[in-house]
């Protein structure tokens, strides 16, 4: 599995983003959503992840679940319209996986999107590269 670094943040280039740092997996009609190294990283130490009950409609970029870490209190936001499968229930108990494995046993929710081109409308590895890229950038932190 390919994967490169931007600045220090791990992209993936077998997933999609979004501009809030989520990343969107695609596998039969499938989605599996989680946070990007980015966020875990900027966030510091995870300790209480919210997340939805299967069943719950999701609405692109309205909040689903939140965050806690040492740091701060942050809303997740969904890639796109859908409705939960499932939710990583270890991270109840374990939060940190976001922090040591955001792109495997740290992931948020499984979802079914509601239209089959909701992968096509994030962002590619590439553009997200640049948009952490950035990030970097000197008034964009």
């Amino acid at each position: 599995m390919a994967t490169s670094k931007t600045t220090a943040w791990t992209v993936k280039d077998d997933r999609r983003y979004d501009t809030r740092h989520h990343w969107v997996k695609t596998g039969e009609r499938l989605l599996t959503v989680g946070i990007t190294d980015y966020t875990q990283d900027t966030a510091g130490e995870i300790l209480y992840v919210a997340l939805p009950e299967p069943g719950t409609t999701l609405v692109q970029g309205k909040p689903f679940g939140s965050i806690e870490s040492g740091k701060w209190v942050g809303q997740l936001y969904a890639p796109c319209d859908g409705t939960v499968i499932a939710a990583n229930d270890q991270l109840a108990q374990e939060p940190d996986l976001l922090n040591r494995d955001p792109y495997q046993t740290g992931w948020l929710i499984k979802m079914a999107a509601s239209s089959e081109d909701a992968w096509e409308n994030l962002l590619t590895p590439d553009a997200y590269r640049e948009h952490l890229a950035g990030l970097d950038e000197p008034g964009n932190g």
